[in-house]
């Protein structure tokens, strides 16, 4: 079970303290996270779409627990979708916690944004907060084929 995962001692999370703003990303042009016409990032509604879509023993997913209302959340939106396209060895979906509560609970989801890299059903990483470099950096670690926590 996910959530026992997410619970163990070995698992790293990372808090990230300061908030990123619109100023501090890279201009990407406006972008509202729940309306990505091109978008590579699924959008997961029910905990069985969950629980299906990170079983995939080859690749890393990313999932992004995120609010409309959320700020940080809307910030980073255009880094991830950068991201999706940049590494295609990484599935990347997003989890709408208002909509979809049954999801957060289950992931033990407290603040936006939380992004929990899985792979093989099993959560692998965790990162708090609007964190571009920390994210970043697990992308790379991941999509090469890490499958521990990065160190």
């Amino acid at each position: 079970m996910l959530r026992t995962f997410l619970t163990k001692s070995s698992f790293r999370i990372t808090t990230s303290t300061s908030f990123i703003t619109h100023s501090r990303l890279p201009n990407y042009g406006r972008f509202n996270s729940t309306n990505s016409i091109t978008s590579n990032i699924k959008k997961l509604n029910t905990l069985k779409e969950f629980q299906d879509s990170i079983k995939d023993p080859n690749k890393v997913s990313l999932i992004d627990f995120y609010a409309t209302w959320c700020g940080p959340c809307k910030a980073i939106s255009p880094v991830l979708e950068k991201y999706s396209a940049e590494f295609e060895n990484v599935n990347f979906f997003k989890v709408d916690v208002d909509e979809s509560p049954e999801v957060a609970g289950y992931c033990g989801i407290t603040a936006m944004p939380t992004f929990i890299f899985c792979k093989d059903g099993k959560g692998i990483a965790q990162i708090v907060g609007a964190n571009v470099r920390e994210l970043k950096d697990n992308l790379e670690h991941f999509s090469k084929g890490g499958e521990e926590e990065k160190q």
